[in-house]
Protein backbone atom coordinates (compact mmCIF):
# COMPACT_ATOMS: atom_id res chain seq x y z
CA UNK A 1 0.00 0.00 0.00
CA UNK A 2 0.90 3.64 -0.30
CA UNK A 3 0.68 6.05 2.19
CA UNK A 4 0.26 10.40 1.36
CA UNK A 5 0.86 11.84 4.49
CA UNK A 6 -0.02 15.38 4.92
CA UNK A 7 1.73 18.73 3.57
CA UNK A 8 2.03 19.71 7.29
CA UNK A 9 3.10 16.31 8.36
CA UNK A 10 6.59 16.30 10.72
CA UNK A 11 9.62 13.90 10.94
CA UNK A 12 8.29 12.66 14.40
CA UNK A 13 4.65 11.89 11.80
CA UNK A 14 7.00 9.61 9.90
CA UNK A 15 8.58 8.24 12.22
CA UNK A 16 5.37 7.00 14.03
CA UNK A 17 3.83 5.81 11.27
CA UNK A 18 7.01 3.84 10.02
CA UNK A 19 6.87 2.08 13.63
CA UNK A 20 3.12 1.52 12.96
CA UNK A 21 3.83 0.13 9.24
CA UNK A 22 6.54 -2.12 11.13
CA UNK A 23 4.68 -3.65 13.58
CA UNK A 24 2.05 -5.00 10.85
CA UNK A 25 5.09 -7.01 9.37
CA UNK A 26 4.95 -4.28 6.07
CA UNK A 27 8.81 -2.80 4.96
CA UNK A 28 8.36 0.85 5.06
CA UNK A 29 10.11 2.63 2.22
CA UNK A 30 9.96 6.50 2.64
CA UNK A 31 10.40 8.86 -0.34
CA UNK A 32 10.37 12.84 0.33
CA UNK A 33 8.76 14.80 -2.26
CA UNK A 34 8.78 18.51 -2.59
CA UNK A 35 5.87 19.18 -0.80
CA UNK A 36 4.76 16.20 0.29
CA UNK A 37 5.96 12.56 1.89
CA UNK A 38 5.10 9.46 0.54
CA UNK A 39 5.12 5.77 2.78
CA UNK A 40 5.65 2.72 0.24
CA UNK A 41 4.62 -0.26 2.19
CA UNK A 42 6.15 -3.48 1.16
CA UNK A 43 4.11 -6.74 1.99
CA UNK A 44 1.60 -9.11 1.07
CA UNK A 45 -1.25 -6.55 0.63
CA UNK A 46 -4.11 -9.70 -0.85
CA UNK A 47 -4.02 -11.48 2.96
CA UNK A 48 -3.28 -8.25 4.81
CA UNK A 49 -5.30 -5.02 4.68
CA UNK A 50 -4.66 -3.90 8.32
CA UNK A 51 -2.69 -0.44 7.01
CA UNK A 52 -6.17 0.78 6.00
CA UNK A 53 -6.63 1.15 9.90
CA UNK A 54 -3.73 4.24 9.33
CA UNK A 55 -6.57 6.23 7.21
CA UNK A 56 -7.25 8.22 10.21
CA UNK A 57 -3.94 9.18 11.63
CA UNK A 58 -4.10 13.11 11.88
CA UNK A 59 -1.23 12.98 9.55
CA UNK A 60 -2.18 10.34 7.15
CA UNK A 61 -4.17 12.04 4.33
CA UNK A 62 -4.64 8.93 1.89
CA UNK A 63 -4.36 5.10 1.91
CA UNK A 64 -4.62 3.31 -1.08
CA UNK A 65 -3.42 0.08 -2.24
CA UNK A 66 -0.83 -1.01 -5.34
CA UNK A 67 -1.92 -4.65 -6.80
CA UNK A 68 0.50 -4.73 -8.81
CA UNK A 69 3.75 -7.13 -8.16
CA UNK A 70 5.88 -4.41 -8.89
CA UNK A 71 5.58 -1.11 -6.24
CA UNK A 72 8.56 0.55 -5.41
CA UNK A 73 9.12 0.20 -9.51
CA UNK A 74 5.82 2.05 -9.86
CA UNK A 75 4.59 5.36 -10.39
CA UNK A 76 2.31 5.26 -7.58
CA UNK A 77 5.37 5.12 -5.29
CA UNK A 78 7.38 7.58 -7.18
CA UNK A 79 5.38 9.80 -9.40
CA UNK A 80 8.26 11.50 -11.01
CA UNK A 81 11.14 10.12 -12.90
CA UNK A 82 14.00 8.89 -11.52
CA UNK A 83 17.58 9.79 -12.74
CA UNK A 84 20.35 7.27 -12.91
CA UNK A 85 23.97 8.32 -12.57
CA UNK A 86 27.19 6.27 -13.51
CA UNK A 87 30.08 7.94 -12.72
CA UNK A 88 28.80 11.45 -13.47
CA UNK A 89 26.69 10.68 -16.17
CA UNK A 90 22.92 11.05 -16.01
CA UNK A 91 20.27 9.01 -17.60
CA UNK A 92 16.53 9.63 -17.08
CA UNK A 93 14.26 12.74 -16.59
CA UNK A 94 15.11 14.46 -20.09
CA UNK A 95 19.02 13.22 -19.78
CA UNK A 96 19.20 11.26 -23.25
CA UNK A 97 22.51 9.02 -22.79
CA UNK A 98 23.95 6.97 -26.04
CA UNK A 99 26.35 3.97 -24.76
CA UNK A 100 28.45 2.66 -26.92
CA UNK A 101 30.86 -0.07 -28.09
CA UNK A 102 31.74 -3.59 -29.40
CA UNK A 103 29.95 -6.54 -28.46
CA UNK A 104 32.94 -8.54 -26.35
CA UNK A 105 36.67 -7.61 -25.43
CA UNK A 106 38.95 -9.47 -27.95
CA UNK A 107 42.23 -7.56 -27.68
CA UNK A 108 43.90 -4.54 -26.00
CA UNK A 109 44.44 -2.87 -30.27
CA UNK A 110 40.75 -3.70 -30.81
CA UNK A 111 38.95 -2.12 -27.40
CA UNK A 112 41.38 0.57 -27.48
CA UNK A 113 40.50 1.77 -30.66
CA UNK A 114 37.27 1.33 -30.14
CA UNK A 115 36.96 3.45 -26.97
CA UNK A 116 39.08 5.98 -28.30
CA UNK A 117 37.02 6.49 -31.60
CA UNK A 118 34.02 6.28 -29.18
CA UNK A 119 35.43 8.72 -26.86
CA UNK A 120 36.64 11.14 -29.40
CA UNK A 121 32.68 11.06 -30.85
CA UNK A 122 31.33 12.26 -27.26
CA UNK A 123 30.56 8.63 -26.17
CA UNK A 124 30.63 8.98 -22.08
CA UNK A 125 29.52 5.54 -20.87
CA UNK A 126 31.06 1.97 -23.17
CA UNK A 127 30.09 -1.19 -23.44
CA UNK A 128 33.30 -2.95 -21.61
CA UNK A 129 32.53 -6.53 -22.17
CA UNK A 130 35.07 -9.33 -20.95
CA UNK A 131 32.67 -11.88 -20.10
CA UNK A 132 30.34 -13.03 -23.08
CA UNK A 133 27.89 -15.33 -21.96
CA UNK A 134 26.61 -17.07 -25.48
CA UNK A 135 24.13 -19.61 -26.63
CA UNK A 136 26.44 -22.34 -27.79
CA UNK A 137 29.55 -23.42 -25.51
CA UNK A 138 30.96 -23.34 -29.09
CA UNK A 139 31.45 -19.59 -29.81
CA UNK A 140 33.41 -16.84 -28.10
CA UNK A 141 32.90 -16.47 -24.08
CA UNK A 142 35.21 -13.47 -24.18
CA UNK A 143 38.53 -12.91 -22.99
CA UNK A 144 37.55 -13.12 -18.98
CA UNK A 145 41.08 -12.61 -16.85
CA UNK A 146 42.67 -10.90 -19.50
CA UNK A 147 40.08 -8.69 -20.96
CA UNK A 148 39.72 -7.29 -17.27
CA UNK A 149 43.29 -6.64 -17.66
CA UNK A 150 42.67 -4.68 -21.23
CA UNK A 151 39.49 -3.20 -19.43
CA UNK A 152 41.56 -1.91 -16.38
CA UNK A 153 44.23 -0.40 -18.93
CA UNK A 154 42.22 1.51 -21.11
CA UNK A 155 39.85 2.61 -18.54
CA UNK A 156 43.10 4.20 -17.17
CA UNK A 157 43.58 5.71 -20.50
CA UNK A 158 40.51 7.69 -21.27
CA UNK A 159 38.85 7.71 -17.88
CA UNK A 160 35.45 7.07 -19.56
CA UNK A 161 32.60 5.15 -17.59
CA UNK A 162 32.29 1.40 -18.56
CA UNK A 163 28.98 -1.29 -17.91
CA UNK A 164 29.59 -4.56 -18.01
CA UNK A 165 27.66 -7.68 -17.89
CA UNK A 166 27.48 -10.11 -15.17
CA UNK A 167 26.88 -13.53 -15.96
CA UNK A 168 27.28 -14.92 -12.97
CA UNK A 169 27.98 -14.47 -8.97
CA UNK A 170 31.84 -15.22 -9.59
CA UNK A 171 31.88 -12.80 -11.91
CA UNK A 172 30.64 -9.67 -9.40
CA UNK A 173 33.55 -9.22 -7.28
CA UNK A 174 35.97 -9.18 -10.40
CA UNK A 175 34.15 -6.87 -11.82
CA UNK A 176 33.76 -4.50 -9.06
CA UNK A 177 36.95 -2.02 -8.89
CA UNK A 178 36.15 -1.55 -13.14
CA UNK A 179 32.98 -1.29 -13.96
CA UNK A 180 30.71 1.62 -13.19
CA UNK A 181 27.39 -0.01 -13.77
CA UNK A 182 26.61 -3.96 -14.06
CA UNK A 183 24.53 -4.87 -16.71
CA UNK A 184 22.34 -8.43 -16.51
CA UNK A 185 21.46 -9.81 -19.78
CA UNK A 186 18.52 -11.37 -21.27
CA UNK A 187 19.51 -14.60 -20.76
CA UNK A 188 19.64 -13.94 -16.75
CA UNK A 189 16.76 -11.61 -16.65
CA UNK A 190 14.81 -13.71 -14.39
CA UNK A 191 17.60 -15.24 -12.40
CA UNK A 192 16.27 -13.71 -8.73
CA UNK A 193 19.46 -14.59 -6.89
CA UNK A 194 21.99 -12.90 -9.02
CA UNK A 195 19.55 -10.01 -9.39
CA UNK A 196 19.72 -10.54 -5.51
CA UNK A 197 23.17 -10.60 -5.32
CA UNK A 198 24.59 -7.75 -7.71
CA UNK A 199 21.71 -5.28 -5.54
CA UNK A 200 23.66 -5.33 -3.19
CA UNK A 201 27.27 -4.71 -4.72
CA UNK A 202 26.34 -1.24 -4.64
CA UNK A 203 26.19 -0.14 -8.43
CA UNK A 204 24.33 1.12 -10.85
CA UNK A 205 22.22 -1.59 -13.00
CA UNK A 206 21.38 -1.96 -16.66
CA UNK A 207 18.25 -4.38 -16.47
CA UNK A 208 17.28 -5.89 -19.84
CA UNK A 209 14.47 -7.74 -21.08
CA UNK A 210 14.72 -11.28 -20.60
CA UNK A 211 14.08 -13.16 -23.97
CA UNK A 212 9.73 -13.69 -23.33
CA UNK A 213 9.25 -11.64 -20.68
CA UNK A 214 6.24 -10.20 -20.05
CA UNK A 215 6.07 -6.31 -19.26
CA UNK A 216 5.18 -7.24 -15.88
CA UNK A 217 7.90 -10.06 -15.46
CA UNK A 218 10.38 -7.37 -16.57
CA UNK A 219 9.54 -4.67 -13.93
CA UNK A 220 9.36 -7.12 -11.25
CA UNK A 221 12.89 -8.67 -11.88
CA UNK A 222 13.56 -4.72 -11.75
CA UNK A 223 11.21 -4.48 -7.86
CA UNK A 224 13.58 -7.19 -6.93
CA UNK A 225 16.73 -4.86 -7.76
CA UNK A 226 15.44 -2.25 -5.56
CA UNK A 227 13.82 -4.16 -2.72
CA UNK A 228 17.65 -5.39 -1.80
CA UNK A 229 19.27 -1.95 -2.08
CA UNK A 230 19.96 -1.07 -5.74
CA UNK A 231 18.03 2.27 -6.04
CA UNK A 232 20.21 3.06 -9.40
CA UNK A 233 18.23 1.03 -12.28
CA UNK A 234 17.71 1.57 -15.76
CA UNK A 235 15.82 -0.84 -17.74
CA UNK A 236 16.35 -2.21 -21.23
CA UNK A 237 14.24 -3.00 -23.81
CA UNK A 238 16.41 -5.32 -26.33
CA UNK A 239 13.63 -7.40 -28.61
CA UNK A 240 11.85 -10.78 -27.88
CA UNK A 241 12.48 -14.08 -29.67
CA UNK A 242 9.58 -14.11 -32.71
CA UNK A 243 8.65 -16.16 -35.21
CA UNK A 244 9.88 -13.69 -38.16
CA UNK A 245 13.52 -14.12 -39.21
CA UNK A 246 13.62 -10.95 -40.90
CA UNK A 247 15.32 -8.91 -37.71
CA UNK A 248 17.46 -11.04 -35.26
CA UNK A 249 14.48 -10.06 -32.32
CA UNK A 250 11.24 -8.00 -32.43
CA UNK A 251 11.77 -4.63 -30.99
CA UNK A 252 8.77 -4.22 -28.52
CA UNK A 253 8.30 -0.29 -29.30
CA UNK A 254 5.03 -0.44 -27.06
CA UNK A 255 6.42 -2.08 -24.27
CA UNK A 256 8.95 0.92 -23.93
CA UNK A 257 6.24 2.98 -23.75
CA UNK A 258 3.81 0.71 -21.14
CA UNK A 259 7.11 1.01 -18.80
CA UNK A 260 7.39 4.63 -18.81
CA UNK A 261 3.61 4.94 -17.74
CA UNK A 262 3.95 2.47 -15.49
CA UNK A 263 7.44 3.05 -13.91
CA UNK A 264 9.40 5.99 -12.59
CA UNK A 265 12.47 3.98 -13.96
CA UNK A 266 14.36 5.19 -16.73
CA UNK A 267 14.29 3.26 -20.22
CA UNK A 268 16.84 2.17 -22.98
CA UNK A 269 16.43 0.91 -25.93
CA UNK A 270 19.27 -1.74 -27.97
CA UNK A 271 18.42 -1.30 -31.76
CA UNK A 272 21.67 -3.80 -32.02
CA UNK A 273 20.57 -7.00 -30.75
CA UNK A 274 17.22 -6.04 -32.09
CA UNK A 275 17.77 -5.44 -35.49
CA UNK A 276 20.82 -8.08 -36.07
CA UNK A 277 21.64 -5.91 -39.05
CA UNK A 278 23.39 -2.87 -39.21
CA UNK A 279 21.66 -1.34 -41.49
CA UNK A 280 18.81 -1.41 -39.23
CA UNK A 281 20.39 -0.15 -36.11
CA UNK A 282 19.46 3.83 -37.15
CA UNK A 283 16.03 3.64 -37.64
CA UNK A 284 15.67 1.33 -34.92
CA UNK A 285 17.25 3.44 -32.49
CA UNK A 286 15.13 6.89 -34.15
CA UNK A 287 12.35 4.81 -33.52
CA UNK A 288 13.50 3.95 -29.73
CA UNK A 289 13.62 7.79 -28.82
CA UNK A 290 10.23 8.70 -30.53
CA UNK A 291 8.28 6.41 -28.18
CA UNK A 292 9.94 7.71 -24.90
CA UNK A 293 13.08 5.94 -24.40
CA UNK A 294 15.69 8.16 -22.51
CA UNK A 295 18.59 6.38 -24.14
CA UNK A 296 19.82 4.10 -26.62
CA UNK A 297 23.22 1.24 -26.03
CA UNK A 298 24.69 0.36 -29.72
CA UNK A 299 26.70 -1.62 -30.24
CA UNK A 300 30.24 -0.25 -32.31
CA UNK A 301 33.50 -2.29 -33.38
CA UNK A 302 36.82 -1.02 -35.36
CA UNK A 303 36.54 -3.75 -37.80
CA UNK A 304 32.90 -5.01 -37.20
CA UNK A 305 33.25 -7.43 -40.45
CA UNK A 306 35.99 -9.45 -38.44
CA UNK A 307 34.41 -8.79 -35.36
CA UNK A 308 34.30 -12.15 -33.04
CA UNK A 309 30.55 -11.69 -31.86
CA UNK A 310 27.82 -10.11 -33.22
CA UNK A 311 29.50 -9.05 -36.72
CA UNK A 312 26.44 -8.15 -38.58
CA UNK A 313 24.50 -5.97 -36.42
CA UNK A 314 27.64 -4.14 -35.10
CA UNK A 315 28.09 -0.33 -36.59
CA UNK A 316 31.79 1.20 -37.40
CA UNK A 317 33.36 2.88 -34.08
CA UNK A 318 35.53 5.20 -37.09
CA UNK A 319 32.14 6.36 -38.84
CA UNK A 320 30.16 6.69 -35.33
CA UNK A 321 30.16 10.29 -35.31
CA UNK A 322 27.96 10.08 -38.25
CA UNK A 323 25.16 7.74 -36.57
CA UNK A 324 25.17 10.77 -33.67
CA UNK A 325 25.02 13.52 -36.25
CA UNK A 326 22.39 11.59 -38.02
CA UNK A 327 20.54 10.58 -34.82
CA UNK A 328 21.25 14.49 -32.86
CA UNK A 329 17.55 15.55 -33.98
CA UNK A 330 15.62 13.03 -32.94
CA UNK A 331 17.80 13.04 -29.48
CA UNK A 332 17.70 17.18 -29.08
CA UNK A 333 14.14 16.52 -29.54
CA UNK A 334 13.56 13.58 -26.93
CA UNK A 335 15.82 15.74 -24.53
CA UNK A 336 12.76 18.66 -24.24
CA UNK A 337 9.79 16.12 -24.70
CA UNK A 338 11.31 14.83 -21.43
CA UNK A 339 12.22 17.35 -19.47
CA UNK A 340 9.53 18.02 -17.24
CA UNK A 341 9.05 19.07 -13.75
CA UNK A 342 8.67 15.94 -11.15
CA UNK A 343 4.80 16.00 -9.80
CA UNK A 344 6.22 15.66 -5.88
Amino acid sequence: MIIVLKRNSNETDIATISDLVCSMRYQPRIIRGVEQTVIACIGDELSNHSLEALRNLPAVESVFPVQKKFKLVSREYHPGDSIVEVRGVKIGGGNIEVIAGPCAIESYDQFRTAVQDLVQCGTRIVRAMPYKPRTSPYDFQGLKQDGLQIMRDVKAEFEVAMVSEVPGPAQIEPLLELADMFQIGARNAQNYDLLEQIAKAGKPVLLKRGLASTVEEWLTAAEYLIVNGCAQVVLCERGLRSFDPSTRNLLDLGAVAVAKQLSHLPVIVDPSHAAGARRLVPALARAGLAVGADGLIVEAHPDPLNAFSDAPQQLESGKFDRFLADLAPWIELARQERAVPSPI
